[in-house]
């Protein structure tokens, strides 16, 4: 059945949110007990405030209403963290749809969008299920965004500059005062998409590294916040867009809606809570140099991380070592967003930062893997 063209876009958006939720439920099945350790999705192993346990129980009786004052609510405190009107932000379920909507909304064939290679695929993918085309670079001999090449990569097709800071799967952190340059010298007709899903848990902060001040001189700036990560909401899906109100415009002509009132409520008491962010992001921080100096013990080269986890070098194929941590309960995952023909990653591993003992048996079971000891 063909679909009128008004709706064709939205079907295809749709579709790109199933495939997602697809990989996800592969990548992460349901959590249990007596099930794997689960080091291949990112996600918070330290769980979220208890504020929004208690704020989530009282509400749950009111799931007979719409309750749209709880994302209202949630909007307000959003823009207040950013600094911006609340007309700056668009509230969604996790920053996932804010990439997709992204790509929607400006690619078609013969553009394209630059990248880091490797580097999160998630609206990279999406821009191609419309047509467009990726301009991969890679990235530095340091594993971040290579910005004067990405720079250099912008063509007169080039509609989006995409970066996630860290990168995804290197949990590199980029140079602020360099990510900062580099989107203002994008030409003003390209969107500049910057992804702060793991920006929390890098040594400097939020405060320090993000971009969203600049939302306010560039009118073609989006950048992405989720509470999946830091806030360890995954589950909940709660996130945002921030921009001008005339770019968000162009993005909610494929808007799927807001988070759920629990969610919006979730992430209300999750960015009042700031002592319980701050004893997350400690945790991070000591179990991620607790793995990165096992790794040193083994000899094992990695990337310096600053997000949820660690991409490191096996020396055996990842496919192999995927394989067989999965026999040991442990799930990892293997790198992403290569760019086609790019080689070298080929034995490269990424594992999420769990709790320590998470991460011990993670430690145990590597060794056995690649006969290290």
């Amino acid at each position: 059945m063909l679909l009128p063209k008004a709706l064709a876009p939205r079907c295809a958006l749709t579709a790109a949110l199933v495939l997602t939720s697809v990989f996800r439920s592969q990548a992460a099945p349901a959590a249990a007990e007596d099930g794997p350790v689960r080091l291949g999705s990112n996600e918070n192993a330290f769980g979220f405030t208890p504020k929004a346990e208690a704020a989530l129980i009282k509400a749950i009786k009111t799931g007979n209403y719409y309750n749209r004052d709880a994302v209202d609510e949630m909007v307000k405190l959003c823009a207040a963290r950013e600094g911006v009107p609340e007309s700056f932000i668009l509230p969604t379920a996790g920053s996932g749809p804010v990439l997709l909507m992204t790509a929607a909304a400006f690619s078609k064939p013969g553009v394209n969008v630059v990248n880091c290679a490797p580097g999160y695929p998630q609206l990279t993918g999406a821009f191609t299920t419309y047509g467009g085309n990726i301009k991969y670079v890679y990235v530095n001999e340091k594993g971040g965004a290579d910005f004067k090449a990405m720079l250099r990569a912008i063509d007169e097709n080039t509609t989006i500059a995409y970066v996630c800071n860290p990168n995804n799967p290197t949990g590199v952190l980029a140079d602020p005062a360099e990510l900062r340059q580099f989107i203002m010298a994008v030409p003003e007709r390209v969107i500049v998409f910057v992804d702060e899903a793991y920006l929390e848990l890098s040594d400097p902060g939020i405060k320090v590294g993000t971009v969203t001040p600049l939302v306010k001189l560039r009118k073609n700036l989006i950048v992405s916040h989720t509470f999946s990560k830091a806030f360890g909401m995954a589950g909940f899906r709660a996130g945002y867009g921030v921009a001008q109100p005339e770019l968000l415009e162009k993005l909610k002509k494929y808007y799927q809606g807001p988070p759920s009132f629990l969610a919006a409520i979730a992430a209300q008491e999750a960015l009042k809570d700031t002592k319980f962010m701050e004893e997350n992001r400690q945790k991070y921080h000591e179990v991620r140099a607790m793995v990165c100096k096992e790794f040193d013990k083994m000899g094992l080269k990695y990337f310096a991380p600053q997000g949820a986890f660690v991409l490191f070098k096996a020396g055996m194929d990842s496919g192999e070592v995927q394989k067989k941590m999965k026999a040991q309960n442990i799930l990892v995952t293997r790198p992403f967003g290569v760019a086609p023909g790019q080689t070298g990653y080929e034995d490269w591993v990424r594992v999420s930062i769990g709790t320590k003992e998470e991460m011990d048996l993670f430690l145990g079971a590597l060794s056995k893997t690649l006969g290290k000891t």
